[in-house]
C-alpha cells in the first residue's frame, strides 16, 4: 500500500511494506516535486505498525516532521 502526496514543495511517497515478522514497515521517501528528474533527496524506514494504514499514517508524520525540520536537501 502506497499513499503520494506533496507537502512543502515535495513530493512524497509514503509506503506500507509487509514485514516478514508480521506488521508492515512504513518506509518515506522525499524528492523535489519542482525538480525535472525524480530523485529521492531523503529517504528512510519511519517504524513499524501492526496495520498498512497505521504505517503509512507513521510515514506520513514521519516525512512532515523531515521536512519541517529542514533535512531534506
Amino acid at each position: 500500500m502506497e499513499r503520494q502526496f506533496e507537502y512543502g514543495g515535495y513530493a512524497i511517497v509514503a509506503r506500507a511494506v509487509p514485514s516478514a515478522a508480521g506488521g508492515f514497515t512504513a518506509m518515506v521517501v522525499i524528492a523535489d516535486a519542482f525538480g525535472e528528474a525524480s530523485q529521492p533527496s531523503f529517504a528512510e524506514e519511519a517504524g513499524i505498525a501492526e496495520t498498512a494504514e497505521a504505517a503509512i499514517a507513521l510515514a506520513e508524520a514521519a516525512a512532515m516532521r523531515t521536512i519541517d525540520a529542514g533535512q531534506v536537501n
